[in-house]
């Protein structure tokens, strides 16, 4: 017990400093990798996350079947609105520190409501294949209530569509082209 006491000028021995300084470095790399392995948690998640969704919309676009084609729409769309909705991981910090940091943003590497209005275009020229035209209707002005998140291109498209049912169902078997 010699070594930890200060020697006879209240000075701490040379190997209790470095016993000491060890410890506090082996800490703080402690503390440094396990923060860091954390973060790469949520990528996998989000991959899977992705993969499914990337899944989802090549079913969608494949799918001759009505009603698989919806159920592909109605999941995209969901997947839109979750990730509106989604506030990210939320730390307990003191109030003064609240307003310094921000949640991180969920990221996809798509465009998920491009996705969700690609498929819906998809759906809806089904749905006018099996002559429910009250359900393409519904699904193209569903695209266009999209306008604020999606490109004016899906816009467009679907407002075409919504123009030919109007007039009759002759052209609507083929994409509008611009």
């Amino acid at each position: 017990m010699a070594m930890s006491r200060p020697d006879g000028e209240g000075r701490v021995k040379p190997v209790v400093f470095r016993q000491r300084l060890a410890f506090g470095l082996l800490g703080v790399l402690f503390l440094a990798s396990g923060c860091q392995s954390n973060a790469s948690k949520p990528t996998g998640l989000d991959n899977t996350r992705f993969m499914s969704l990337w899944e989802t919309y090549g079913s969608c676009k494949a799918a001759s079947d009505l009603n698989q084609a919806t159920l592909h729409m109605e999941r995209l769309s969901a997947a839109t609105q979750l990730r509106e909705g989604n506030e990210g991981v939320v730390l307990p910090l003191p109030t003064k520190l609240e307003s310094l940091v921000t949640n991180p943003p969920t990221r996809f590497s798509v465009d998920v409501p491009a996705m969700a209005a690609a498929c819906s275009l998809h759906t809806g020229q089904l749905a006018i294949q099996e002559g429910r035209t009250d359900l393409a209707r519904d699904v193209f002005a569903s695209v266009v209530a999209l306008r604020e998140k999606v490109s004016s291109y899906y816009v467009l498209q679907a407002r075409a569509f919504l123009t030919q049912l109007e007039r009759g169902i002759g052209g609507l078997l083929k994409t509008p082209s611009f």
